[in-house]
């Protein structure tokens, strides 16, 4: 025996199934969007991937430094002003990328470089300049929330 259900209840049915299909439709790619999408973490990893970058840079400047002063490797102050250049502007870029730090954040770090500068060009002694590198290295550190393991 076969109900008849009048053409209105079937479209109304129809209706909030549509509507049904598309509401569970849009809350699952809402659900799958917000997994996979990058977060505040990834943001913060990525910036202390830069100045870990920026670190790993200025850590090899001691070595390079020492042989500069002895005549040694073929190093002079030009590649060491040149390293510390570029080791800069990768600290630089994670500044810019770091935009939940305070404007002027960068000034203790940009001093600091200022100072390697200033100690490459009056030739100071290998340790005075490996100390100050390690200090910049703890600053950046500090600054970016990069631990002593995750840095070195």
């Amino acid at each position: 025996m076969a109900l008849y259900v009048p053409a209105g209840a079937r479209r109304r049915r129809l209706i909030i199934g549509v509507v049904a299909g598309v509401v569970l439709g849009l809350a699952i790619g809402f659900v799958v969007g917000r997994a996979s999408s990058p977060g505040l973490a990834d943001d913060v990893a990525e910036v202390q991937g830069l100045a870990t970058d920026a670190t790993t840079a200025l850590q090899r400047t001691p070595i390079e430094y020492e042989q500069a002063v002895a005549g040694e490797g073929g190093e002079s102050t030009d590649t060491i002003s040149g390293a510390l250049d570029r080791a800069q502007r990768q600290l630089d870029d994670a500044y810019a990328e770091a935009i939940w730090l305070p404007d002027g954040a960068s000034a203790v770090t940009d001093e600091a470089f200022a100072d390697l500068a200033s100690l490459v060009v009056a030739g100071a002694a290998p340790a005075e300049f490996e100390q100050a590198v390690e200090d910049l290295v703890t600053q950046i550190d500090t600054t970016f929330g990069i631990s002593g393991e995750a840095a070195g």
